[in-house]
Parts: C-alpha cells; sequence; structure tokens
C-alpha cells in the first residue's frame, strides 16, 4: 500500500466516526458546562467538538503505535499492525494535533489549556514507558481514559478566570466516570481482561 491508501484504510477502521463524532461533542458539551455563563455560541461549541475530534485521533494514533507489536499477535488484523512503516501515522497523528493544538495557543487562556494537554501526554508517556507490553493490563484503560476529561478542559469555548474550580472538578470526574463505564460495557476484550484478574487466587 502507498502512504495514502495506509492512512486511509487505518481511518477507516480505527477512525470510527460514529464513535468519535458523538465523543468529541461530549468533550466540547464538557468543556462549556464548565463555566454557568449562557452565552457561549453553538459555533464556539463546534469548534470545540472540531479540536476535541483532532485531539481525539492524535491520541488514538499514538495509542495504536504504542500496541502495534502486540496487535501483530492480538489484532493481526489491524492496518497498522500489518504496515511495514509507521511514518504515515505519525505524519496524520501530526497533521490531527496541529490542526486543533494551533486555534488553542491563539486563543484565550492558551497555557492553562496547553498545560492540561501537556499534563496528559506527560502521564501517557510514562505509562506507556513502565507498562509491560506483552500483556494487558487491567488498569489501563482506566490510564488511557484520563486524557479525555483533559482534552474537555483544553478545548471548552471558555475557562474562568481560576484554575481548577468545584464545578469544573465535578464535571470532569463525572466525564471521567461516564467514559470508563462506557468503555467497560463495549469493549468485550477489556471486561475478559477484569474477568481474568479477579478470578487468579
Amino acid at each position: 500500500m502507498s502512504a495514502l491508501e495506509l492512512i486511509v484504510a487505518y481511518v477507516r477502521q480505527r477512525a470510527r466516526l460514529r464513535l468519535f463524532v458523538p465523543l468529541s461533542i461530549l468533550l466540547a458539551l464538557a468543556g462549556r458546562w464548565m463555566v454557568a455563563s449562557t452565552d457561549v455560541s453553538i459555533g464556539a461549541i463546534a469548534i470545540a467538538a472540531l479540536e476535541a475530534l483532532g485531539l481525539a485521533l492524535a491520541f488514538r494514533i499514538w495509542d495504536d503505535v504504542e500496541d502495534r507489536d502486540a496487535d501483530r499477535i492480538r489484532h493481526p488484523d489491524r492496518v497498522m499492525a500489518t504496515a511495514s512503516t509507521t511514518a504515515p501515522f505519525y505524519a496524520l497523528g501530526l497533521v490531527c494535533s496541529s490542526a486543533a493544538i494551533l486555534p488553542l495557543i491563539s486563543g484565550p487562556s492558551a497555557l492553562r489549556r496547553l498545560g492540561a494537554l501537556s499534563l496528559a501526554a506527560a502521564m501517557l508517556s510514562i505509562w506507556y514507558g513502565f507498562r509491560s507490553r506483552d500483556r494487558s493490563h487491567a488498569l489501563e484503560e482506566h490510564v488511557l481514559t484520563i486524557k479525555y476529561p483533559l482534552i474537555a478542559y483544553a478545548v471548552a469555548p471558555e475557562l474562568p478566570v481560576d484554575v481548577l474550580t468545584l464545578r469544573i472538578a465535578a464535571i470532569l470526574i463525572v466525564l471521567y466516570v461516564f467514559i470508563c463505564v462506557y468503555e467497560y460495557a463495549e469493549d468485550v476484550e477489556l471486561r475478559q481482561i477484569f474477568t481474568s484478574r479477579r478470578s487468579v487466587p
């Protein structure tokens, strides 16, 4: 396959719009609910959703790159697992992240937004660096899901003056729990991991 064919095949397989579009809208709405203001426009929420979509896709690509060796055994049908190079996927991830981050750094509260994304990247880097690559861990989805509340914070149409308020904390916690529950309900492999860990004496 050419680089373009690899990217198209990967997007069709792993960047499913029926999943990522609702997720991006949810993250944008969570960001909107962080402030009590009623002046946030639909356009601002739509832009936040597009930024969330770009970031969610970029993080998905990063996760798949990190899982590439394991996926050759667990999911040999995945495009990235069978590809001979990861360069096209890195390029796609760079495009997605840049398209999302560039508007953020030119808007208000840029440092706090970038700080949230940097925290997400740092936490995932530490996890990827220390986790066992040869088997799945029951803690993995909990760690990987942390990025979504941080994305919601980063793309919020407005942010209050205070870095973290009780309202923001409550929304981020509820969002995190909701996504964790959804992932557990939808992911058969994840449920098997939890079941196997509980059955080990």
